[in-house]
C-alpha cells in the first residue's frame, strides 16, 4: 500500500476501539477473579453462614446428681417422667394462623382419645408457634399408663404427636427432711463456656430453695447441645445431637435419715423444731421443722393455687424453724450465765435462799417454785432451774460479762451452716437496744437475759451447738455435706469451770440421789448417761400468750458424740413437753 492509502484512515477512531477493549477485558479479568473468591476461596465462609441461617443450637441441661443421707439412702432423686409433645412442623398450613388452628384440632383429637382434655390455650400455642416453631411443644405431662398404653395403641392415628422421656426431680420420701432437702424448679440453661450462641435453652431443673439451691451448682447437670436443621419459613427438618448431657454430682450429706425419722416422728402435729449435731465433727445428723411440706408439690412447677394455701397457712409450714427460727431459750440459756458467774469470781457453792421470786424495784420474776427452792447451790440452782439465783449470779457478772460468755458460744452469729438459712439471732447489748428502740439499758434487761427471756433470739441449730459445747470444751461449726473438714475452737472458760455446769446439767436429767432434775423424763429408759437442760420461755401478752417449751442435751456424758436442741411451741413446760420426746430421740440413737 501506498504512503497516500492510510491518509484516508482515522487514526482517532482506531484509538477509542482499543481503550474500549482493553476496558471490557480488565472487567471479565475481574468478574473472573471474583467469581473464583466466592466459589473457590470464600465458599467456606459462605457455607457457614447459610448453614448459620439454617440449624439452630439448643442448651439440653443434665441430669441432677442426687441427695444421699449418710448411709447412702437417696432423699432426693431423678426419674423418668413421659409427655406428649407436638411437632409444629406436622401441621404446618399457608398461614401462621391456621397453622396455630391446625395445631389445637389435632391437641383436641388426642385429648379426647387419651381422656384428658389440654389445659393449653390458643394464645400459648400461638406463642410456642411464634417464639420457638422448631421445638416440640409439650402438651401433656406426667402420662399414667393408662394414658400412654392408648396413646401407643392408636399413635398412627395422631401423627405429628409423640411420646417424650424427661428427668424430672422426686423426693422418694414424701415430705421427709422437706425443709432441708428444699425443692427445684424448671428454668432456662445457661450456654456452657466458648463462643457459640445458642438459639434455644430446653428448661432444666433447678434449686429453689434448702441443699437444692445452696448446692444448685454441685448438683446441677453438665448441658449438652442439639441441633435442629430448619426449613426457610422456621419448621424442623432434621435434629441430632452434637454433645450428650451428662448427669451432676451426688451430694452426700452428714445426715442420718434414722435420727431424722426419730426426730420428725417426735414432731409430728405439732409446730416446733429440732437439730441434732456431732459435738466433735460438727456434722449435722438432723435437721427438723413442723409442720413441713411435700416437695414433690413443687416439680415441675408449682400452681399458684397449693403455693397460697402453703403461704396463707397460719402454721407456717415453709419456716425453717430449726435453723432459720428465732426463739427466747428460756432456762436453757442459763448453763452460760452459770460461766459468766464464774468467770467473775462467783463460787461455785455459794448459796441462795430462794423465797420464789426476785425483786428490782418495781419488777418481779416468780420462780417456777411458787414457794421456793430454799437454799441452793449453783449445781442444784441449774438442776431445779432457779430464776432468783441466776438472776442474782447475772447482777454480780454484769452485761459485759455476760453478753461476753453468749457470743463465746456463737450467740447472735450465724452457725456458719452449709445452708442458705442461718439466723444469727440477738444477743442484746445497751447499743442494740438504743439503735432499735431508742431506749436505756436497765438492770432488768440482764435480769431477764439471764433466764434467757427478754430481748435475747436464738434458734436450735445455735442451741445444739451450746449444749456440744458445754460437753466438749469446743465450739464446732456446724456442717451439712459429709466430706468437709471439722472446724472448732476451744471454749474461753476454765475446765474446772465447764466441769461445774457438766455437773449441774447431769443433774437435770439424772438427778442428785434425793431428787429427781427437772429433765428427767428425757433419760427415762436411756442406755447412756444424758446431760441437759430444760427450757420455758413465755411469748406475748394477754389472749396471745403462750410458753415456747425447750430441751437441750449431750451424749453419752463421758465422751459426747451427740448434742441436740429440741423446740416445741405453745408446749406446758421444758421438763413435760420437750424433755420426753428429746428423751425419744436419745434412745433411738442409743439404745
Amino acid at each position: 500500500m501506498k504512503r497516500n492509502d492510510f491518509e484516508g484512515l482515522d487514526l482517532g477512531a482506531l484509538s477509542s476501539s482499543a481503550v474500549a477493549a482493553l476496558i471490557v477485558l480488565a472487567g471479565l479479568l475481574v468478574l473472573a477473579t471474583r467469581l473464583y473468591e466466592v466459589q473457590i476461596t470464600d465458599s467456606s465462609q459462605y457455607g457457614y453462614i447459610n448453614n448459620r441461617q439454617s440449624v439452630r443450637s439448643v442448651l439440653v441441661g443434665g441430669p441432677r446428681g442426687r441427695i444421699l443421707d449418710r448411709h447412702c439412702q437417696p432423699l432426693a432423686d431423678n426419674r423418668v417422667a413421659s409427655s406428649i409433645v407436638c411437632c409444629p412442623e406436622a401441621f404446618q398450613k399457608r398461614t401462621w394462623e391456621a397453622t396455630v388452628l391446625e395445631i389445637s384440632n389435632g391437641i383436641a383429637r388426642v385429648g379426647a382419645a387419651i381422656g384428658r382434655p389440654s389445659a393449653l390455650s390458643m394464645r400459648t400455642i400461638r406463642r410456642h408457634v411464634s417464639q420457638s416453631l422448631a421445638l416440640p411443644l409439650t402438651v401433656w405431662r406426667e402420662l399414667d399408663d393408662r394414658e400412654l398404653a392408648i396413646f401407643a395403641e392408636r399413635a398412627e392415628e395422631f401423627p405429628g404427636f409423640e411420646v417424650e422421656d424427661t428427668f424430672e426431680r422426686v423426693y422418694p420420701r414424701g415430705s421427709f427432711a422437706a425443709h432441708l432437702l428444699g425443692y427445684v424448679g424448671r428454668d432456662r440453661g445457661d450456654a456452657v463456656a466458648g463462643d457459640e450462641k445458642y438459639n434455644f435453652y430446653a428448661p432444666e431443673m433447678r434449686g429453689r430453695a434448702g441443699l437444692e439451691s445452696y448446692y444448685d451448682g454441685f448438683l446441677r447437670g453438665v448441658s449438652g447441645e442439639r441441633k435442629v436443621l430448619v426449613d426457610a419459613r422456621g419448621f424442623a427438618i432434621e435434629e441430632w445431637t452434637v454433645v450428650e448431657p451428662s448427669k451432676g454430682l451426688d451430694l452426700c450429706l452428714s445426715l442420718d435419715a434414722n435420727i431424722q425419722a426419730a426426730v420428725e416422728a417426735e414432731l409430728r402435729g405439732l409446730k416446733g423444731a429440732a437439730a441434732v449435731i456431732n459435738p466433735k465433727t460438727g456434722e449435722v445428723l438432723a435437721l427438723a421443722s413442723a409442720p413441713g411440706f411435700n416437695p414433690n408439690d413443687f416439680v415441675p412447677v408449682l400452681n399458684s393455687e397449693l403455693y397460697d394455701r402453703y403461704a396463707k397457712n397460719p402454721a407456717k409450714p415453709l419456716l425453717n424453724r430449726a435453723c432459720g427460727g428465732g426463739y427466747a431459750p428460756g432456762s436453757t440459756f442459763k448453763p452460760i450465765t452459770a460461766l459468766a458467774g464464774l468467770a467473775a469470781g462467783v463460787p461455785p457453792n455459794l448459796l441462795h435462799d430462794c423465797q420464789g421470786v426476785y425483786e428490782l424495784g418495781q419488777m418481779k420474776i416468780h420462780c417456777a417454785a411458787r414457794w421456793g427452792h430454799g437454799t441452793l447451790d449453783l449445781r442444784h440452782a441449774l438442776m431445779k432451774s432457779c430464776n432468783p439465783y441466776f438472776c442474782n449470779l447475772a447482777m454480780e457478772a454484769g452485761t459485759n460479762l455476760l453478753v461476753r460468755s453468749a457470743r463465746a458460744f456463737g450467740l447472735g452469729q450465724k452457725t456458719g451452716l452449709d445452708f442458705g438459712v442461718d439466723m444469727a439471732g440477738t444477743v442484746p447489748t445497751a447499743e442494740w437496744k438504743m439503735r432499735m428502740y431508742n431506749e436505756k439499758w436497765f438492770l432488768g434487761d440482764v435480769a431477764q437475759m439471764s433466764i434467757g427471756q427478754g430481748m435475747l433470739l436464738v434458734s436450735p441449730l445455735q442451741m445444739a451447738r451450746v449444749a456440744g459445747a458445754i460437753g466438749t470444751g469446743y465450739l464446732v461449726t456446724p456442717h451439712l455435706k459429709r466430706d468437709l473438714p471439722a472446724e472448732r475452737r476451744k471454749l474461753p472458760f476454765p475446765e474446772a469451770h465447764l466441769r461445774v455446769v457438766r455437773e449441774g446439767l447431769r443433774m437435770v436429767v439424772n438427778g442428785d440421789g434425793r431428787e429427781r432434775g427437772t429433765g428427767w423424763r428425757a433419760g427415762e429408759g436411756l442406755s447412756v448417761t444424758a446431760c441437759g437442760k430444760t427450757g420455758t420461755a413465755e411469748v406475748g401478752r394477754g389472749a396471745t400468750r403462750r410458753k415456747n417449751t425447750w430441751f437441750i442435751a449431750y451424749a453419752p456424758a463421758e465422751d459426747p458424740t451427740v448434742a441436740l436442741a429440741m423446740v416445741i411451741e405453745n408446749g406446758d413446760s421444758g421438763g413435760g413437753t420437750a424433755a420426753p420426746k428429746a428423751g425419744a430421740v436419745l434412745r433411738a440413737i442409743f439404745n
